[in-house]
């Protein structure tokens, strides 16, 4: 008895301490994931105010649904004076119509300013 009681705290504490080293990768690696994901918004971000202070086309491709592959494709000019969570977006196919935008859902951003120098990124 008093083995069988021996190799089952050994099993438990074993299960204890892998759970802990996974929880504590797990942690690690979303921090990382985090920091990455600041630094392509704030990418992003410094990619509009530029475009919107030399009144540039932007071209925008918006994530649909994080889960999905799909994407949809918008093209305007930036219409809002600062810039922060979302940005207000002059539709180039109808320029009567406004659209705001959120930046978490921008996948990419491309420019061509009015000289005509086509900055892809």
């Amino acid at each position: 008895m008093d083995n069988n009681h021996k190799s089952t705290m050994k099993s438990i504490s074993k299960l204890i301490s892998q759970s802990s080293q996974s929880f504590f990768s797990a942690f690690l690696d979303d921090s990382k994931d985090k920091n990455s994901k600041n630094k392509e918004r704030e990418e992003i971000l410094k990619k509009l105010q530029m475009a919107s202070a030399k009144k540039s086309l932007v071209v925008l491709q918006l994530k649909e649904v994080p889960t999905s592959q799909k994407f949809e494709t918008v093209s305007g000019w930036i219409v809002s004076k600062s810039i922060s969570d979302s940005i207000m977006l002059r539709l180039q196919e109808d320029s009567q119509q406004i659209r705001m935008i959120t930046v978490e859902h921008i996948k990419k951003v491309s420019t061509m300013s009015r000289n005509d120098n086509r900055q892809i990124k």
